[in-house]
């Protein structure tokens, strides 16, 4: 079984921009979404960041709504090349939109 990976988006589908990451990414289904720019490590930016589990990213959804009043989707994704790692969140390089959870 492979593993599934979640991302949290704003309601048009753009990156949500925590930690004062200021790269915005704009995404859709069926497409692979690179980052612009790469780091590997725990740097906020240079990558795109997943949820490693869905309890995870409905905390996530649960935070935006909670600490900024912003409604979220959840869709699975595909990701690419692994940057960084612990076990709530992943850094990727790209991320592909599978279907959307919640």
């Amino acid at each position: 079984m492979k593993k599934q990976f979640f991302k949290v988006v704003t309601g048009n589908m753009k990156s949500l921009g925590l930690k004062n990451n200021k790269t915005i990414l704009k995404f859709s289904l069926g497409k692979w979404v690179k980052s612009p720019t790469i780091k590997k490590g725990i740097s906020n930016d240079g990558g795109i960041w997943v949820a490693a589990s869905l309890s995870a990213a409905k905390r996530l959804k649960k935070y935006m709504m909670n600490q900024y009043g912003k409604s979220c989707k959840i869709f699975k994704v595909l990701i690419g090349k692994i940057l960084f790692k612990n076990t709530y969140r992943i850094k990727t390089d790209k991320v592909w939109f599978e279907e959307e959870v919640l």
